[in-house]
Order: structure tokens, then C-alpha cells, then sequence
């Protein structure tokens, strides 16, 4: 009997035992903290009572529920979607009508080389995993693996994907981040965009905002539909809106559109309860293209947009294109998503506060919560110090201070490819009033160092790789910039900003207005300018005087195609007409011609006889940056050097005449930034 007893005991034992083992292998694989991820406390200085309501996870076979006590979230499991947000006593702010996937997620487009079209991916999830989860932090992470043996049998994207979720004890929010990976020996990918989207209860959302003058009561998705499609489908005459005051106006997604350094809030307002929803980035240092690459933020649905990359304002080049068996990783994000409230019903009372709140994650970045190892916390990354001049005998002797500079890190490079490089990430700032920078939260890595500086033509890089290790306070001393400049300046149109935003922008038509962009700097934004220059030149084209024209008043803001009776779009030429008190015929000219934007663009110069065969200069045919169709006052930057020789010049009077040479198509064309004539040399 006693050794019956004492079998069963040590039977009990083994089970326990092995179902101990069990267990610690469940921890190990879904709540390990050795390989992928760590464990951050919060910072000391995020003060919470004891009455705050810690976080709690909650996790069902369909759902992943996370609560703070002022906001829940709920995921989709395993596919990580967000099938819901609860703030103030609404349910869901995002829109029910929608599949419990579609309502806020992430995606991608993107193609393999031989496809016969691209692929919208909303990266849906396969594996699902708690990284971290106590009182005062959750982390989770969804997954998605690509598995090699299927490359050749199934069209699926060869990445592996992981999304996370973040809630924090006391946050009015929530935060998400991703990581994008690319193993070696995986095959050629191109990747065209990339973002999280929310799509906002219809019912509830109606004024939106994204800068401190550009918001308002928003036109609804049946607004449009029930509209009047004008030359692409994007834009929209409201002809009979749920709210008369927009009858007649356009809309269109791309008037919202914000560059990379600007885009930090925006987001929408609902009347009853007066809730806030916004997208707060508080660093842009993961988007592709630099400081000024623009990209859309809110728009009507409602909806709200957190873009990583495109190829908006600038064209397939700022796709991420991976090579066969090329490794790549990226981090994406960490965003805050802000719900606010108040009592009252002033809608800019809770923009203020959400700026407000924009500023504070801004200075907590680089955040110290994420728990994945790809994402360095503050000590883990580097600083870059110095000062930069310009140096332009023909401006001044002495090298001058780069005042208000742009200056940052991208992968290394050539000149300017900060522009075009998609794959790494870039950290930018802008110089002081004396030139000096200093460029913080580096991540360890390779760098170039790039400038270009307002007032000044083409791109500064330095000369060496800079290698950032953590901890890294790296002091560059001072840097020279040379700018392009042969001789000295005979004469100039516009100002070298990268941007047409100086030059004369029409109103638009009566009956294709948005009265947000009304009497404002950003007229650019309304709808069909393009087609205004046909009613400013119907017959002959632009011609530009120097010392009598002003370019603020008399240089159209994009060199486009006319409108011809039967609504063909023939090409342009525009003239620049000019004196010059003396000549030398042996002696060498340059135009310098800077482009803000570009879009199937081709560009033939003819000095004093528009009739030549061959051009004195031209371009080749470039760009596509569809700034002009979308409302933008720039797009990618090209600056173009020709060399003129003294014997196509003439004493007294010049013309030089610019056509750009495509047709067929309203929105072909180009916007200039700055134009230069210089002179010979001239010795010191």
C-alpha cells in the first residue's frame, strides 16, 4: 500500500515537472527578452499616481485588448490589424461598416521584377506575441514570415514583417512600430509605399486639421462620390454635400499634402463628444527623401495617413528597390496615435493640445520603451558637431556663415542623393544664425554628411564617411561649401530655395475653388492652375524681361503645355529677354537653370534664334514627380549648368528661349527654382 502511494507521489512529481518545463519553453519562445527584444522601464520622470489605472492585456483566440483606463485597443489576432479604439465614452472611433481589418492597419505596395502589376499588401499577420506586459507597459507583436521553399509556387511578398503595438500606464494614446526584413539570398523586391491608416467613424469625424491654418469642416466619402470627378479621380466638385457651405468647392487628398519636417500632427475632431484623434511623429528620421520630400497626411474618408515612403511629389525613385539576395532591415515608426477631450466645443482648443502633446513626444524621442534590440534607445546612439560657411568670391571675399542650413546623415552616397536614398535612415537639422549644427540621436552607422543652404544654388557633401558608434560626439570643425560659380552674375530670376513657391501663382477658377486656400501663401493648393496659364496666355506664350519684368508677378510658376481649342496640350516656349552692355565672343557664359520639379519634362534652350535645328542646351527628359497635378510647389530638385559660348551673344539685346518640348498631357512639365546668367571669369 505505502508503495502504491509512493509511485502515484513521484507520478504527481513528474507531471508537475514536466508540465514546469512546458511552461518555461512557452515563456522562452513568446516572452523571451535574450534575442529580439529587452526590458525598458519607464523613464523616472513620467510621474504616476498610485491611482492611475495600470495597463491590462487581455488576450483571446480572435482578439488582443489593450487598456489603459483611458484608451482600449483592439488587435486583431493573430493578423494584427486594429479593429478598434475606445476613448470617452465612444465604442469604436474607427468606422464599424468596415471589415474588423479595414478599419486602421498597416500595408504596402509593392512588385517583384516581371510583374505585370503592383500588389497592395496589408501585411496581415501570422503569429502573434506578448513581448512585454507588467503595470506599466504592454508591448505586442505581430508577425508575418516569408518562407523561402514557397518562392516560384505562391506570390507572396519575400519580407519578413513584424508590427508592434504599444500601451502605456497613464497614455492617452497608443504607439506602433514596425520592422521590415530582407535576408540574404532572398530574392529582388520593390517596394513603392508604405504607412499605417486609420479610417474614423463617418457619423462622428468631420473637421479636420493638419496645420495651424489649414483646417476645417471636411467634406464626407458620400460628399464625393456624389461629386464631380475632374481631371483625375482624387479630385472631387462637391455638387451636392451633406454640408451646403461646400457646394461647388474641390476636394482633393493632395491638397493636405506636408513636407517630411512639417509632418509632426494633424488628425480630425469630433463634435459630440469633443474628441481628438491625431497622428503625432515626433521624428522623421525613417522616411525616405529628406526634410522638404512631401507626402499626404489627413484627408477626407475621414482618414489619417502615417506614410513612411512613397513615391508622391517625386516618382518611383523613392520606391525601396532591393537586389537579389541583398540584406535589409529597417525600423519604421515608433507613431503615437493622441485621443484628447474637453468639455466645450472650440475644435482648435484640442489642435493647441495636441501640438501640445506633439512637442512632448518630440522630446522624449528617441523613445526608451520599445523593447526591440533594432531600435537604439538615447544611449545607444551618436551626436555630429560643427559649423558650416559658404564660401563665393562673387558674393562676398571671405567665406560667410550658412545660415538656416539644411544639414543631415544618409547612407553614403554621391552629391545630393540624400534625395533618392530609400533603404537607410537620415537625421537632419538646420544650421544657426553663425552656421553652426549639431545633429543628436544618431543611429550607429555609415554616414554622409549632405547640406544645401536657402539663398544658395546646388549640394554640399563632405568629403568622408563618418562612422557613428554608440556614444559617438563627433566634432567636424568647420566645413566649406564652394557652391557652383564660374563668373560673376549677370543676371538672375527667382530666389534658390527649391521651391517655385515665389513665383506668380494664378487664382483659380471661380467654379474649382477651396476656400481654405483663399487670399493665402498656399494658393498653390487649389485645383487646375495648370490650365490658367492657357487663359493668361492664350496665344503667345510668356516673355520675361530682365530688369523690367518681376518674376513675383510675371513668371508663371510652372512651365506647362497650352490648352488648345480642341483640348490638346501642345508645348510652350517661354523667353527670356535680356541687354548686355558688352560681349566677349572668346570668352565662356553659364546658365545655371535649378528645376523645383519635374514631370516628363524636356527642356531645349536656343539663344537668339528660336528657329535653330539643334539646341545651344537642353536637358534630358526627366522627372516624375507629378508636383503640378497635385498641388505641390516642389518636388525633387535638379540643377542644370550650360556652358554658353560669347559668340552666340550679342552687345545689346539677348533672348534666350525655353521650350520644354513634351506635349500631349496637362500636367507635363517643370517648375523652376532659380535662374542665372554669369559672366567670364574675372580675375581676382
Amino acid at each position: 500500500m505505502m508503495n502504491t502511494i509512493g509511485w502515484k507521489r513521484q507520478l504527481q512529481h513528474l507531471v508537475l515537472w514536466f508540465f514546469a518545463i512546458v511552461f518555461h519553453l512557452f515563456l522562452l519562445v513568446n516572452g523571451s527578452k535574450t534575442d529580439h527584444f529587452r526590458h525598458t522601464p519607464l523613464r523616472n520622470s513620467q510621474k504616476l499616481s498610485s491611482t492611475t489605472p495600470t495597463v491590462k492585456l487581455l488576450i483571446s483566440s480572435n482578439y488582443v485588448v489593450m487598456d489603459n483606463g483611458i484608451v482600449k485597443v483592439n488587435l486583431t489576432n493573430p493578423t494584427g490589424s486594429i479593429a478598434g479604439v475606445s476613448y470617452n465614452g465612444i465604442d469604436n472611433v474607427l468606422e464599424t461598416d468596415f471589415k474588423d481589418t479595414n478599419r486602421g492597419y498597416w500595408d504596402t505596395v509593392w512588385e517583384r521584377p516581371g510583374d505585370k502589376d503592383h500588389t497592395f499588401d496589408m501585411l496581415l499577420g501570422t503569429k502573434f506575441r506578448v513581448i512585454a506586459s507588467d503595470k506599466n507597459k504592454v508591448e505586442v507583436s505581430f508577425t508575418k514570415t516569408w518562407n523561402p521553399s514557397n518562392n516560384g509556387t505562391t506570390h507572396d511578398l519575400p519580407l519578413n514583417i513584424d508590427k508592434r503595438f504599444v500601451m502605456l500606464r497613464g497614455s492617452s494614446g497608443f504607439y506602433s512600430y514596425g520592422i521590415f526584413e530582407h535576408l540574404k539570398g532572398w530574392p529582388s523586391l520593390i517596394l513603392e509605399e508604405a504607412r499605417i491608416a486609420f479610417k474614423l467613424k463617418r457619423t462622428l469625424f468631420h473637421y479636420m486639421a493638419i496645420s495651424d491654418d489649414i483646417q476645417r469642416m471636411m467634406p464626407t466619402d458620400e460628399d464625393r462620390s456624389d461629386g464631380q470627378i475632374l481631371d483625375y479621380r482624387e479630385a472631387v466638385r462637391l455638387t451636392n454635400p451633406s454640408n451646403p457651405k461646400l457646394k461647388g468647392e474641390v476636394d482633393d487628398k493632395y491638397q493636405y499634402s506636408f513636407e517630411n519636417k512639417d509632418i509632426k500632427v494633424h488628425g480630425w475632431v469630433c463634435n459630440t463628444p469633443h474628441v481628438g484623434f491625431w497622428v503625432i511623429t515626433p521624428s522623421y528620421e525613417d522616411r525616405n527623401g529628406g526634410p522638404t520630400k512631401l507626402d499626404l497626411t489627413s484627408h477626407a474618408g475621414p482618414t489619417s495617413l502615417a506614410i513612411f515612403f512613397s513615391g508622391h511629389y517625386a516618382g518611383p525613385e523613392l520606391g525601396v528597390k532591393i537586389k537579389e539576395g541583398e540584406p535589409w532591415k529597417k525600423v519604421f515608426g515608433p507613431v503615437f496615435f493622441y485621443l484628447n477631450s474637453d468639455s466645450g466645443n472650440n475644435h482648435p482648443t484640442l489642435w493647441e493640445d495636441a501640438k501640445r502633446q506633439m512637442e512632448e513626444e518630440t522630446a522624449k524621442w528617441p523613445y526608451d520603451f520599445p523593447e526591440s534590440i533594432d531600435y537604439p534607445h538615447a544611449n545607444e546612439r551618436g551626436t555630429i558637431r560643427g559649423q558650416l560657411f559658404v564660401r563665393d568670391r562673387y558674393i562676398n571675399k571671405n567665406p560667410v556663415y550658412a545660415k538656416s542650413a539644411y544639414i543631415g546623415l544618409a547612407l553614403p552616397g554621391h552629391v545630393g542623393s540624400w534625395q533618392y536614398e530609400t533603404k537607410g535612415y537620415q537625421f537632419w537639422t538646420q544650421t544657426d544664425e553663425t552656421g553652426h549644427f549639431n545633429i543628436t540621436s544618431v543611429r550607429p552607422g555609415t554616414y554622409n554628411l549632405y547640406s544645401w543652404v536657402p539663398g544658395i544654388i546646388g549640394d554640399y557633401k563632405y568629403n568622408y564617411d563618418i562612422i557613428v558608434k554608440q556614444g559617438s560626439d563627433i566634432n567636424l570643425g568647420n566645413l566649406i561649401y564652394d557652391p557652383p560659380r564660374y563668373g560673376p552674375t549677370l543676371w538672375e530670376i527667382g530666389i534658390p530655395d527649391r521651391s517655385a513657391g515665389e513665383f506668380f501663382v494664378p487664382d483659380p477658377l471661380p467654379a474649382l475653388t477651396n476656400q481654405l486656400f483663399n487670399n493665402t501663401t498656399q494658393k498653390y493648393r487649389q485645383y487646375g492652375l495648370w490650365d490658367r496659364y492657357t487663359d493668361l496666355y492664350p496665344n503667345k506664350d510668356l516673355v520675361y524681361k530682365v530688369g523690367v519684368s518681376d518674376y513675383r508677378k510675371d513668371w508663371f510658376f510652372a512651365h506647362v503645355t497650352r490648352r488648345t481649342r480642341s483640348k490638346n496640350y501642345i508645348p510652350t516656349t517661354w523667353q527670356i529677354s535680356f541687354k548686355l552692355p558688352s560681349v566677349d565672343p572668346k570668352g565662356t557664359y553659364t546658365l545655371r537653370v535649378a528645376l523645383a520639379s519635374a514631370t516628363y519634362s524636356h527642356l531645349q534652350g536656343r539663344i537668339n534664334n528660336p528657329s535653330r535645328t539643334m539646341p545651344h542646351f537642353e536637358t534630358p527628359s526627366i522627372g516624375r514627380s507629378n508636383a503640378i497635378a497635385r498641388h505641390g510647389i516642389h518636388g525633387l530638385y535638379w540643377l542644370f549648368s550650360f556652358k554658353i559660348q560669347g559668340l552666340h551673344l550679342q552687345k545689346g539685346e539677348n533672348t534666350i528661349y525655353l521650350k520644354q518640348i513634351k506635349g500631349g498631357n496637362p500636367f507635363y512639365g517643370h517648375q523652376y527654382d532659380y535662374i542665372r546668367l554669369e559672366g567670364p571669369p574675372q580675375q581676382n
